[in-house]
């Protein structure tokens, strides 16, 4: 990982109080133990998103735990997913271009929504709200 990934992780595990794993870790965000995979701190993840004056490589980060967790989150209760969704929607739209990448994994482009994410659905509507047809 490079650098500057290295340092967001950091920060964000000082910030937050999260593990931030060790030499063997290569997917620090899905490897992290449940707890932290939790509504409380998908609400956590959001409010430093907004409060805390991070860069690009924190938000990123930010984001990808945040995509992550609300996909547990839909998974589980569909209704209640769907308002989680909603807070991580609004952040994307504010942050477009920085978040198109993480998006656009969340679509699966040419998979049917049958072998997709459960929130490949809600990716695909964002998709197409800010760029247009899914790919």
């Amino acid at each position: 990982m490079k650098a500057q990934g290295m340092n967001a992780i950091r920060r964000i595990c000082e910030d937050l109080g999260l593990p931030a794993g060790d030499r063997y870790t290569q997917d620090w965000a899905y490897e992290l133990p449940e707890e932290f995979r939790s509504e409380a701190y998908f609400d956590k993840y959001i409010a430093a998103y907004r409060t805390l004056g991070y860069g690009d490589a924190e938000k990123r980060l930010l984001m990808q735990l945040a995509l992550d967790v609300a996909n547990d989150l839909v998974t589980k209760d569909a209704m209640h997913g769907h308002r989680a969704w909603e807070r991580l929607a609004q952040l994307a739209r504010g942050e477009c271009v920085l978040h198109r990448d993480q998006i656009q994994y969340w679509t699966l482009p040419g998979e049917p929504e049958e072998d997709a994410f459960s929130l490949t659905p809600l990716a695909r509507s964002l998709w197409k709200e800010l760029y247009g047809d899914v790919e």
